[in-house]
């Protein structure tokens, strides 16, 4: 039960910020994210308008650095962090493209055994018509698709959570090795008929990207890292 009230923590922080700001117009977006170690990740997520949510800001719980890889994402203790990208509108949308990987998997995460951890994953918000979340105490939400890594997760398999049953899906999209920069590439429009089929039309454009890190729901002393390179949706 805790570890559904925590995603439905993260859809509902998201929402706030993207339904709560004018949104710029884009044909395509890029996270390009440093990989000098010195720089100041706070800094650069501040100035590329990532807000730091629900744990993400508490220094105790995660620590944002760049590395080779880009930015990185360590959660210290069991928690949950989330940087919401604000102000955008892509249109014209077709395929995204993410360059990233897992340094160290938390243990025990693996949403075959009904445990919905991991050590990253990417949200991505389609439109701005809202879907019922089925509580009448969790914000109603655009329909969403959760991108993740999981280290033994079925891949390509569209999960279902406790709320936001007719808008809202998970969906494993690779089990890289440990320190192993990987490219996945995926076709959203795709994506997201195999994840709704007919029951919702294609929204015109793509209104927020979250990038999360949840490691809630485990044990006392696992912590992750996972990192993230580069994020690109295109036609």
């Amino acid at each position: 039960m805790r570890v559904n009230m925590m995603k439905n923590v993260i859809i509902a922080a998201t929402v706030a910020l993207i339904t709560g700001n004018t949104l710029a117009s884009s044909e395509n977006t890029v996270i390009a994210a440093p990989v000098n170690p010195r720089l100041d990740a706070y800094v650069w997520l501040a100035k590329n308008n990532f807000i730091l949510k629900n744990g993400a800001e508490d220094k105790s719980k995660f620590n944002f650095s760049f590395s080779s890889h880009g930015l990185v994402i360590k959660a210290l203790r069991p928690a949950l962090g989330l940087l919401v990208k604000e102000d955008m509108r892509v249109k014209n949308f077709k395929k995204m493209v993410i360059k990233w990987g897992v340094k160290h998997y938390p243990a025990g995460a693996n949403w075959d055994n009904k445990v919905h951890n991991e050590p990253l994953m990417v949200y991505v918000f389609f439109g701005d018509k809202r879907y019922s979340s089925d509580s009448w105490f969790i914000p109603d939400s655009p329909a969403f698709i959760g991108f993740y890594l999981g280290e033994h997760d079925q891949i390509g398999k569209m999960r279902i959570g406790r709320h936001f049953t007719t808008g809202g899906r998970y969906v494993c999209v690779a089990n890289p090795p440990v320190n192993e920069e990987i490219t996945s590439e995926i076709n959203l429009i795709e994506a997201f008929k195999k994840a709704f089929g007919d029951t919702l039309p294609l929204p015109a454009f793509i209104s927020g990207i979250s990038i999360e890190s949840d490691t809630s729901d485990l044990a006392r002393n696992v912590t992750s890292a996972a990192f993230i390179k580069h994020l690109k949706i295109s036609q």
